[in-house]
């Protein structure tokens, strides 16, 4: 019996126009209902997660930064696992031989040289899931967030890590050249206590070793008392694949890449077609 569904945000319980669908969110609500707990796993930080969940009227824990941080449903520090900071130069050094953009995460905000290549990671993960990017709407999400000040742009960031360069949860970096990303990808791969994954073909996501959602989803439950045997997990990317091998059942989103799909129990529907909710409704009909 499944007591924990562990889901992905960005290509899985978010519409391409970043919202929750009506069915997805009714879904969620049936199984809390049915005693099950729901937490998101995603790669965003803590303040781009909670905004489309609370707008959603939605009250979940949040495992965030591919699993650097887990969050209580009202944005508590649970756990945190930084990168070890003699890693950070050696990182963006490696992405800058390589001419790939990045963003550091800190604590609930990210630093960022460009407000557009923000914007642009968010249309390139709606590319990666074959959709067509709501880009109006993106747009504006960032900008929000930029006025709110969770999004911070800086034009270099060596004062940032002299300054904060323990405190780092994840560097990401994204790029249109998957030739430069791949060569990097390689480099940081020979760093010791680093985890190099992506959600989507035009990004690198960096945490520490320990920071991936397989190990916080698995963390969590056995908070909760839960058995990973007793874990559903949606996803459609390769941050999720951690998460996917642990739990006894996996569900790759329709929208994933074949790898992804390979790697489940089971295969729902796109993010465009409710694929969430669908998934939770098929294990809460033998619960009800």
């Amino acid at each position: 019996m499944i007591r924990l569904i562990a889901i992905d945000m960005d290509g899985t319980i978010l519409s391409p126009d970043h919202t929750i669908s009506t069915k997805n969110k009714q879904a969620i609500l049936a199984a809390q209902s049915n005693g099950i707990e729901v937490v998101i796993a995603t790669g965003r930080g803590f303040s781009e997660a909670y905004g489309p969940i609370s707008d959603s009227g939605l009250n979940l824990s949040y495992i965030c930064l591919n699993g650097a941080e887990i969050r209580d449903a009202f944005g508590n520090l649970i756990s945190a696992t930084h990168i070890v900071e003699n890693n950070i130069t050696k990182i963006t050094s490696i992405l800058d031989a390589h001419t790939i953009d990045y963003q550091l995460f800190i604590d609930t905000l990210i630093y960022i040289n460009s407000i557009e290549d923000q914007i642009d990671t968010f249309i390139q993960l709606a590319e990666a899931a074959n959709q067509i990017p709501a880009v109006d709407k993106i747009r504006q999400e960032v900008m929000d967030r930029v006025e709110q000040g969770y999004i911070r742009q800086v034009d270099s960031y060596d004062e940032l890590i002299n300054q904060r360069g323990s405190e780092i949860y994840k560097v990401f970096g994204t790029s249109f050249n998957r030739a430069n990303l791949d060569k990097a990808r390689k480099a940081l791969q020979l760093l010791p206590g680093l985890a190099i994954s992506s959600s989507g073909a035009g990004n690198l996501e960096i945490t520490a070793i320990n920071a991936q959602k397989g190990i916080a989803v698995e963390k969590y439950a056995k908070s909760k008392g839960i058995a990973m045997a007793n874990v559903m997990v949606i996803g459609d990317s390769y941050n999720d694949l951690s998460m996917m091998e642990r739990a006894g059942r996996s569900v790759a989103m329709g929208n994933a890449p074949a790898e992804i799909k390979a790697a489940c129990t089971e295969i729902t529907t796109t993010n465009e077609h409710d694929g969430v909710g669908l998934a939770i409704e098929a294990i809460l009909q033998p619960q009800v």
